[in-house]
């Protein structure tokens, strides 16, 4: 599962992380582990992620993540 930075976000303040499902989207991606039968992330791999920080140095900037993207996985 590919997460890039969602175009325009970031003048000034955090850039917003959003999953890029047809990965289309321009600049640095990172990538999550997905769990092939929901095809949402797996919980792991994405509380270690955001632990970490792995978001804002794969993608080289300050991010906050889609609150999208937590809901799914915390559901």
């Amino acid at each position: 599962m590919r997460i890039a930075l969602a175009p325009g976000s970031g003048r000034g303040t955090a850039a917003a992380a959003v999953v890029d499902e047809r990965a289309v989207l321009p600049g640095r991606g990172a990538y999550l582990c997905r769990d092939p039968q929901s095809r949402l992330p797996e919980p792991a791999c994405l509380a270690q992620a955001t632990r970490g920080g792995a978001f804002g140095r794969a993608l080289r900037a300050r991010v906050t993540l889609d609150p999208k993207l937590v809901e799914s996985v915390s559901r």
